[in-house]
């Protein structure tokens, strides 16, 4: 892809550089869960638990920007396969906690690894000032988006 130069196409190349990043990353994620047949939603609610740090349906569709519904069923799903355990929380009753269960962790470290490999792929031959500049953006970026209004509002599925 030739990229065009410029302030005014910034925008543009940077649309188009997210969605193949996007695209391509959950390609070699399907591939890796090939085998159980999940769906990319699933595999998102599995890399996200896997992460750490958040555990519940609410988390993940606010942290990952996927609408609550899909967020419900994937996870419907994963506890009905036996990845995943709800646990009530302690202070709000209304709020499960999601966990992994054994069974997911060699399809989790498989997905893992293939993220790793690709994005190891796509950084090939960047420098460290490179980086570096990336970070610097990415960081002027995350502050702009969180102060739009609706940016972080998962669209919910038509139909």
């Amino acid at each position: 892809m030739e990229q065009t130069r410029g302030p005014d196409r910034l925008e543009e190349n940077l649309a188009v550089v997210m969605m193949r990043v996007r695209r391509s990353v959950r390609a070699a994620l399907r591939e890796a869960a090939q085998s159980e047949g999940l769906s990319q939603n699933e595999i998102e609610v599995l890399l996200f638990l896997a992460k750490g740090g958040y555990d519940t349906a609410r988390d993940i569709s606010r942290q990952r920007g996927m609408p609550r519904s899909l967020v419900s069923k994937s996870v419907d799903l994963l506890l009905k396969r036996g990845y995943l355990q709800a646990s009530p929380d302690a202070r709000d009753r209304r709020v499960a906690r999601l966990r992994l269960l054994p069974p997911a962790q060699a399809t989790v470290d498989r997905l893992v690894l293939a993220k790793e490999a690709f994005f190891s792929q796509l950084c090939r031959g960047i420098t460290r000032e490179e980086a570096e500049a990336f970070y610097s953006m990415v960081g002027k970026l995350t502050r702009n988006l969180n102060e739009c209004p609706l940016a972080d509002e998962p669209e919910e599925p038509k139909g």
